[in-house]
């Protein structure tokens, strides 16, 4: 389950602008704040059920975002590439920097 509150949670620092006020409120207050269902219900003055209903609406949403602008996976790639760069750097290995630069520069096209 750690895994995937990670996961909801990078995505909803993504995405969270293309979600509804509503649905981006509650999945914070349960991925971020973790805050229990129950805890959300009372403050938000509706059911678990609705709160729960709302909360898979918006995991929904988030990977439908994913599937097709795929920015968290491009991001991850990124930071792999850039922390490689930095270690080929420490090394001195300045050819593998450059390899890893253009592969960089690529990536972001």
């Amino acid at each position: 389950m750690d895994e995937k509150r990670f996961e909801i949670s990078v995505l909803l620092d993504i995405y969270a602008p293309l979600l509804s006020d509503r649905h981006k409120e509650l999945l914070d207050l349960y991925y971020n704040e973790d805050l229990s269902l129950s805890e959300i219900a009372e403050s938000a003055g509706i059911t678990r059920q609705g709160v729960r209903d709302a909360i898979k609406h918006g995991e929904s949403d988030l990977y439908f975002f994913e599937k097709g602008l795929r920015f968290a996976e491009k991001s991850e790639r990124l930071k792999a590439l850039s922390t490689e760069i930095s270690a080929k750097a420490s090394e001195g290995d300045l050819e593998a920097v450059k390899e890893l630069a253009e592969r960089l520069s690529a990536e972001v096209q």
